[in-house]
């Protein structure tokens, strides 16, 4: 199993940065040019068991349907969704906010397994771990951004 971990310290009540993850319209505003997201189904307002069924595009011509749920759900604290179908053989990824004196330190926690075994192995060494520390990357520097723009 791979993991990923970024953190990003965003200079914004802890409110506000969960209600902003909570927001799935914000989805697209974080997601990085090379990836069209399209929500297709999602079960509001987001709780524990919200299923959210997703279009992903890459490079403009590699669509993949990916449906995850939250499988943990604490307001204010932790976000956690699980693919039940997608790219994914095991996909896992856990928001974590924690307040730091008015600021919040917000983590992303991933845990994943590609399929196809050695071929999956290799694949997630040579570019897919890579892609995935750039998409987040982008991510919470978006994120920081909008929300400390809007403080």
């Amino acid at each position: 199993m791979s993991h990923y971990e970024r953190s990003v310290l965003i200079d914004c009540s802890l409110e506000k940065v969960f209600g902003f993850h909570s927001d799935t319209n914000n989805l697209k505003k974080i997601t990085p040019e090379f990836i069209k997201v399209k929500i297709l189904k999602i079960d509001l307002p987001l709780r524990l068991y919200s299923e959210i069924m997703l279009q992903i595009t890459q490079f403009g011509f590699i669509k993949t349907k990916w449906n995850i749920q939250l499988t943990d759900f604490q307001p204010f604290n932790l976000i956690t969704d699980t693919q039940t179908k997608g790219p994914f053989k095991i996909w896992k990824h856990s928001h974590c906010f924690e307040d730091r004196g008015g600021k919040t330190l917000m983590t992303d926690k991933i845990s994943y397994v590609l399929p196809f075994g050695i071929i999956g192995r290799t694949a997630d060494k040579l570019f897919i771990a890579k892609m995935i520390d750039k998409q987040f990357e982008f991510r919470h520097k978006v994120t920081k951004n909008i929300l400390e723009n809007l403080a």
